[in-house]
């Protein structure tokens, strides 16, 4: 999947696309119960959103974005990465505008040389966090280090995470949270000599946040935590997330496709198997212990998804809300972004299918309204205070 985005990245750059039109603000059938942030791209433009209470969708794009960023929400959050410049910007979520800036890289570092020949990015930031100290905390997709800013904005060091690389090296560090005194980070163990083949299961490190050392792990039951860690909304500590475990999206995988995890304890909850699900969780948002939905992305090479609510408990799935084959004919992979809204769960669609975000009734699974973007497609949401 990830080789698959850079390849359609790269040809939307050479068909001359450009930054979208200016500021849009587009107003639809559905009014969400609470605020929604929106991070819209098309791979190689992006604009920041507001979905208001109102029901209107406010987006402004942004040069400074590029084509390939990632939202976060963590601690004083919302954060959002751009992943090619290295950089991680703080959100004001009333009026979309960049409030600062951290550099997720030291002056001295360089692209990590892999031992088949290959080479990222510098940094690659995919997630961030703000300790109670005001440090940042960034996981570094192509470094086999966690990155760590300063206050004052210098870069502090870094945290070696190269005991859980696999044999490439990295451990391809994929989603962070700070929680307490400890930082928890979700490494995937991808292979990249080997077409990013999982290594084995994924991993959470625990990291004391004053010491900058590893004291434990978290082992996963399934391969390739994919996404950010999501808050379940029964914890209110924070403490209890749950996190997609994909493996590999071109095949049937052998283990739990995702997980709710207690930080604290180290306590691991797998849910759902591939061979009943037909495919991969790309995403996961926990709305109760007993209610999760979830986009599943077939192995088929167009990987269409459906949006479906699951049990944790059981694994089974309760009810699909949406599925990209009614939309069109074999599908592809058009959901992306979940956020539970009171009531509601909500979800983007992006083309192959049209460009919208979709609202669905959590009771009853129904469509209960659609608002269509004018600028980008939404990648990404979450859900404001």
């Amino acid at each position: 999947m990830r080789a698959r985005y850079g390849l359609l990245l790269a040809a939307l750059a050479a068909s001359g696309c450009t930054e979208p039109a200016g500021n849009a603000l587009t107003c639809g059938e559905f009014k969400p119960e609470r605020p929604v942030l929106v991070l819209g791209s098309d791979f190689v433009a992006s604009a920041l959103g507001r979905l208001g209470a109102d029901g209107c969708l406010t987006e402004i794009p942004d040069l400074t974005l590029g084509g390939d960023a990632s939202l976060s929400i963590g601690n004083a959050g919302p954060f959002v990465s751009v992943r090619v410049d290295g950089v991680v910007y703080a959100v004001d979520p009333e009026t979309l505008s960049l409030t600062r800036t951290w550099v997720s890289y030291g002056e001295d570092e360089a692209k990590f040389q892999m031992p088949c020949g290959n080479a990222g990015l510098v940094s690659n930031p995919h997630d961030a966090d703000l300790d109670a100290a005001g440090r940042l905390w960034v996981a570094r997709y192509d470094q086999p280090t966690i990155g760590v800013v300063e206050p004052d904005g210098s870069f502090g060091g870094t945290v070696d995470l190269g005991s859980f690389a696999d044999s490439d090296g990295l451990p391809e560090v994929e989603a962070i949270r700070v929680v307490g005194a400890r930082v928890y980070a979700a490494v995937d163990r991808l292979d990249r000599c080997a077409l990013y083949k999982p290594a084995g299961p994924g991993r959470i490190a625990v990291i004391d946040a004053e010491k900058r050392e590893v004291t434990g792990a978290i082992e996963l039951g399934g391969a390739n935590p994919f996404g950010r860690m999501i808050s379940a909304p029964w914890d209110p500590s924070g403490s209890t997330v749950a996190i997609a475990l994909p493996g590999s999206f071109s095949a049937i995988d052998d283990g739990d496709a995702a997980a709710i995890v207690d930080l604290a304890s180290g306590a691991v909850q797998g849910f759902g198997k591939e061979s009943s699900l037909g495919g991969s969780i790309a995403e996961v948002a926990p709305a109760a212990p007993d209610e999760a939905y979830a986009i599943v992305a077939g192995p088929e090479q167009a990987n269409a998804t459906r949006v479906v609510r699951l049990d944790p408990a059981t694994g089974e799935v309760v009810a699909t809300l949406a599925d990209s084959r009614d939309e069109r004919e074999g599908g592809g992979y058009c959901h992306v972004g979940l956020a539970i809204v009171g009531a509601h769960v909500l979800v983007g669609s992006k083309p192959p299918c049209a460009p919208a975000i979709l609202a669905f009734d959590r009771e009853t699974g129904r469509k209960a309204g659609a608002i269509q973007p004018e600028r980008l497609p939404p990648l990404s949401l979450v859900p404001l205070p």
